[in-house]
């Protein structure tokens, strides 16, 4: 009866598990299963995500005129929200285009206008979101016109400019006393340039008295005879060291043929005229002030940087306002030791002046550095940034000082020796550094980039010549072990870091022979090359090279570098 009993439970619970309800819906479920199973199967592959179909301009366009837009065309339909992003970069990563951009080909495009375009390379990046979600980004670069190269170190050495290779005349070396020598002779003809153009300014004045003509003309003479002696070492030193190992007939060839040549003939010949100028009138000694400004402000930096004009006229400026600073305050300091009453009355004009000179000083100088340095933190990466801080901080101790003389003289005494040599010894000292760095690169010396990694699945070389933004040479090679053979697939990806969100630029390479012994036992050695501005933008870069093997598979190495 047990036994029985226990069938019969196993077959009721046997009929309620498998109702026809459940039943059904297991064979719906099989269903599904299957179908599922044959759509797998027999269904086409999934489309990939979006593809950049067409740029205009397109990648390495040259262009004789600025276009009017930059419009992407993709092979598949965008996100239909706002993610799409399209930005612009000139040379200095600087966006040149602003705004939202528009869609086009029925969503599958976005343009973005662009402002007239001068000539130099221009980097275009993308950032959008296919319709299937997936996210699409890239970068690709483009030039207007013939650009010439971006200012550079090399630009700023003069023997760059001559033809001939640098020697140790300055820079980021040690101070040598030969250097000390060097930087000593320009000081000296440096200030006397600015004290005597700054003592004949202060003769232009009307109402000036009989106690302040007399230290002027008395000052205009000493400081002719030391900017004669002072400008005649300096040039010797300069032509000294620019000849370096080459003969003596190379003199006249610079001092004729060439521009830096030219202006230190100038020098030398102002220099000696400047012996005569007690004894000519006050429109000849004005003349001598333009001549002798100029020449300093065209043998500067301010030359080698464009608009020349503009640059020109800052440093013309800067210099004008520096000498009749610096001018006035000899002067002063000369009538206070012969006649303290006069003295007095002289600080009151001068203090005006001083005020005027510094705020031009100050402005002038900091439009030329914004326009020399591409960011200002180029001003802790040289020796010239150092020398430039010292000369501002020293210049904030100049407004101090002049303060303190002017709340004397507001209450009718005359300003206290201490004073007047702290305010002389500050001029000193802001001409010190002003002689070292006009003589300084405010640019970082770019260098060739080279990158060489070795390892037991590959060894990659990288080099890119000269290094610096714009046009360069690309040198890829690859070695992979010889059971593995060529490389089935390389690329070189290049990306501007800091510039915000820019993606991969493609740089196209081409096989090329190599000759260079440089093969390694047991691996097969492949080499490409490429040439174009795909370093667009100055900056830290980020280079990625990925290679494929015979097996399918992929190797990615990287490097960053910067060029200045």
């Amino acid at each position: 009866m047990r036994k029985i009993e226990m069938a019969g439970t196993g077959s009721d619970r046997s009929r309620t598990l498998f109702s026809p309800a459940v039943r059904r819906m297991g064979m719906l479920a099989l269903w599904l299963v299957l179908i599922a199973s044959l759509a797998a199967v027999f269904a086409p592959a999934a489309a990939a995500h979006a593809i950049l179909e067409k740029a205009a301009p397109a990648q390495d366009a040259q262009l004789a005129d600025s276009p009017g837009a930059v419009e992407l065309t993709f092979n598949e339909r965008l996100d239909g929200g706002a993610s799409a992003r399209v930005s612009v970069l000139n040379s200095d990563s600087k966006t040149v285009a602003a705004g939202k951009p528009e869609r086009t080909s029925q969503g599958k495009g976005i343009r973005l206008a662009l402002p007239k375009l001068g000539e130099g390379h221009y980097t275009v990046t993308y950032s959008v979101i296919s319709a299937d979600g997936h996210p699409v980004e890239g970068a690709y670069v483009f030039t207007v016109g013939n650009p010439p190269p971006l200012t550079d170190a090399a630009e700023l050495d003069p023997h760059a400019q001559l033809g001939h290779n640098a020697h140790n005349h300055g820079g980021e070396q040690d101070l040598t006393t030969t250097r000390f020598i060097f930087y000593a002779s320009r000081v000296l003809y440096f200030a006397s340039v600015l004290v005597l153009s700054g003592l004949l300014l202060w003769g232009l004045r009307r109402k000036s008295s009989a106690a302040e003509q007399t230290s002027r003309e008395t000052w205009i003479g000493w400081t002719a005879q030391f900017g004669a002696l002072a400008t005649l070492v300096y040039v010797v030193l300069q032509m000294s060291n620019l000849t370096e190992g080459e003969p003596f007939s190379e003199w006249g060839r610079i001092l004729t043929d060439t521009t830096v040549g030219r202006l230190y003939a100038a020098q030398l010949v102002l220099a000696f005229a400047a012996l005569l100028l007690r004894g000519v009138g006050t429109y000849v000694r004005l003349v001598w002030v333009l001549l002798a400004l100029a020449t300093e402000a065209w043998n500067g930096h301010a030359a080698a940087f464009a608009p020349e004009a503009y640059t020109l006229a800052l440093d013309f400026v800067h210099l004008l306002a520096a000498a009749v600073w610096s001018g006035g305050l000899v002067l002063l300091a000369a009538v206070w030791h012969r006649e303290r009453p006069e003295a007095g009355r002289f600080a009151i004009d001068f203090s005006k002046w001083a005020l005027l000179s510094f705020l031009l000083l100050a402005l002038t100088g900091t439009l030329s550095t914004l326009k020399f340095l591409p960011t200002l933190s180029y001003l802790f990466e040289t020796s010239w940034g150092t020398w430039l801080l010292i000369k501002i901080g020293l210049s904030l101790l100049v407004v101090v000082t002049a303060f303190l003389i002017r709340l004397r003289l507001r209450k009718g005494e005359l300003p206290r020796a201490g004073l007047l040599r702290a305010d002389l010894g500050l001029l000193g000292a802001i001409v010190l550094s002003v002689g070292v760095l006009t003589y300084q690169n405010p640019l970082p010396a770019n260098q060739p980039i080279s990158y060489h990694e070795m390892g037991n699945d590959m060894h990659v070389t990288l080099r890119i010549t000269p290094g610096v933004p714009g046009d360069n040479a690309f040198t890829l090679k690859i070695w992979l072990p010889d059971s593995v053979g060529a490389p089935k697939k390389v690329a070189l990806r290049l990306r501007p870091l800091g510039s915000g969100d820019v993606g991969f630029i493609d740089v196209p390479l081409e096989a090329y022979e190599d000759s260079e012994l440089d093969d390694f036992p047991d691996f097969t050695k492949a080499t490409f090359r490429s040439k174009g501005p795909y370093l667009a933008v100055r900056g830290r870069w980020e280079a990625q090279i990925r290679v494929t093997d015979s097996t399918d598979t992929e190797i990615v190495k990287s490097t960053t570098f910067r060029i200045y």
